[in-house]
């Protein structure tokens, strides 16, 4: 299962390449919610379990919709039409650090320990390393797409820590409906803004297959998969995940978009991925958090 979500996630990145040749970032992003609520919602109709809300916790969830969803796949997306997709999946893989650096900041039960900041400062020089000379160039269309990807992996390290005092509470399957439901009604009015009237009918069938593959299995069933794999076998070795989304994405970037691996992508990944394996034995099993909501995911 863990190397099934793993390749799940790590195809993501193939299908928002394809898709983004075709129509606007918004429109990806709102479709592959859309199809994403229908997968959770079917799944909850099947275990026959009935979606709980309050007025204030839609406050909250829309708050958690707004940093776990919209802006992040926005921002990926939108990067994803200035990088190639494995490289966006390496700069993905940052999300645990950030996790950790802002539980850090804010959860008093986080400590932000030596080890932590160790994996901390290997990730940035990973990114480093990725982007070299051309970080400084922040008017380029290649660099500020890659800085995208970062912030969306920002926005999931917040959305995760913001998450933790809701589980306390609420169920996460629940709290992951009403979180890409939400999600969907807030990206509807953002694809008018950004991109007209929506042009899903003119798509192609590559195109079409790469958005419902998007949705309903990285989207929906992935997320799905990753909360029956932490109940199952933990927290910490369920986010193993992070280590093989970025090889998958890489590879099938290579194999079927023809995308290069350069040296520095290499290198650049494998100083994130041992920040990130820094971070992950920092948190030890011990201090495990509760599953945090599907859409506060990896990809």
């Amino acid at each position: 299962m863990l190397v099934a979500l793993g390749c799940t996630w790590g195809g993501s990145f193939l299908f928002i390449e394809v898709l983004v040749d075709e129509v606007s970032p918004m429109e990806v992003v709102a479709g592959r919610l859309f199809l994403g609520s229908l997968a959770v919602g079917g799944f909850m109709l099947w275990r026959r379990t009935r979606l709980a809300w309050t007025p204030w916790l839609l406050t909250r969830m829309l708050v958690m919709a707004t940093l776990g969803n919209v802006l992040p796949f926005g921002l990926i997306t939108w990067g994803q039409e200035y990088i190639d997709s494995g490289l966006a999946s390496v700069l993905n893989a940052t999300v645990p650090i950030f996790t950790a650096v802002v539980a850090a900041l804010f959860l008093a039960e986080e400590r932000f320990t030596a080890g932590r900041l160790a994996g901390l400062v290997l990730g940035l020089l990973g990114i480093v390393v990725l982007t070299g000379d051309d970080i400084l160039n922040i008017t380029d269309s290649n660099v500020l797409g890659q800085l995208a990807v970062v912030a969306a992996a920002a926005c999931y390290g917040v959305s995760a820590t913001y998450s933790r005092t809701l589980l306390r509470e609420y169920d996460p399957v629940n709290l992951s409906a009403l979180q890409l439901v939400m999600a969907t009604v807030l990206s509807a009015p953002l694809v008018l803004l950004f991109a007209g009237a929506p042009e899903y009918g003119s798509m192609s069938l590559k195109a079409w297959g790469s958005l419902l593959a998007l949705g309903l299995a990285g989207t929906g069933i992935a997320y799905i998969a990753f909360l029956w794999l932490i109940e199952h076998i933990g927290t910490v070795r369920a986010s193993l995940v992070t280590y093989i989304v970025p090889v998958v994405a890489l590879f099938l970037g290579w194999a079927v978009l023809d995308e290069s691996i350069g040296l520095n992508t290499l290198a650049g990944g494998a100083l994130i991925i041992i920040g990130v394996a820094t971070v992950v034995r920092e948190q030890g099993p011990g201090r495990q958090p509760r599953p945090e909501p599907v859409a506060a995911g990896v990809e």
